[in-house]
């Protein structure tokens, strides 16, 4: 037992001047880094690999994402549908010169020329308007053949046929141009056609004609409905058959609403 003391013992001190020489020379015990074996000819030496990168498509090639063709696909379809609905949609009243055949024309004009910024009335002016207008047209045609009858609905101007009809139609469309927040229905009568009838060329003339008259003295045609009637039943019931009028004009001030 006094022998394995003493040789443990030796064998420390034999050690130490070992790790010491070790220390010295700058030979610590480091792990040591083993080296990756050689290459040969059945198994080539590893590479590293290459980092994944976008490759970007050849020449020539769309690269355009794919919803674009949807997007152009729904713009298509919605400018078929907006192209559609502009074809369903009702078109304005042609406002040149011409025989209405439909009873609510008057009111019609009447919506369309609010809508486009017409001169229109106050409610509280248009019986003080509509009684300058009647004293106007009773001074401008004095001594001319015609009558003048204010009415609720308006004024109502009868001129008989002959010479002096185109001279009182000039009249009548100068002072019209300056009291402008107005619509002017021109009825013509047709002589020995019935009432009902509105299918005499001739008497279709005759308003076209006092319509043309207006708007060359200055009344804008979307002002004007024609219209054409016999002479049995002379519109507004006036109770004189002294004219028996081809032509009468009914004066009905634009109130704003």
């Amino acid at each position: 037992m006094f022998q394995s003391s003493n040789t443990r013992r030796s064998g420390r001190i034999l050690a130490l001047p070992l790790l010491l020489s070790a220390m010295a020379s700058g030979c610590a015990l480091l792990p040591v880094e083993q080296d990756a074996p050689a290459p040969t000819g059945d198994r080539p030496a590893s590479e590293p690999t290459a980092p994944e990168t976008d490759t970007a498509p050849p020449a020539g090639t769309d690269s355009q994402p794919e919803t674009d063709t949807d997007t152009d696909t729904a713009a298509g379809t919605d400018t078929d549908t907006e192209t559609e609905t502009r074809s369903t949609e009702p078109t304005e009243p042609s406002l040149g010169l011409h025989i209405a055949r439909s009873s609510s024309a008057e009111s019609e004009r009447r919506v369309f020329l609010r809508e486009q910024g017409h001169e229109t009335l106050d409610p509280g002016r248009l019986g003080y308007y509509m009684d300058v207008l009647g004293a106007r047209l009773r001074q401008e045609l004095s001594g001319q053949p015609s009558a003048i009858d204010h009415q609720d609905s308006g004024i109502r101007v009868t001129l008989p046929e002959g010479a002096d009809q185109a001279r009182a139609l000039d009249t009548i469309g100068r002072l019209l141009d300056e009291f402008g927040a107005s619509l002017v229905t021109v009825i013509a009568h047709g002589h020995g056609m019935d009432a009902s009838d509105t299918s005499s060329e001739g008497t279709e003339d005759d308003a076209m004609a006092a319509g043309r008259r207006l708007e060359n003295a200055g009344v804008a045609p979307e002002r004007l409905v024609l219209r054409v009637f016999g002479t049995t039943t002379p519109a507004g019931n006036l109770g004189s058959e002294a004219f028996s009028p081809q032509i009468e004009l009914l004066i009905q001030p634009l109130a704003a609403s």
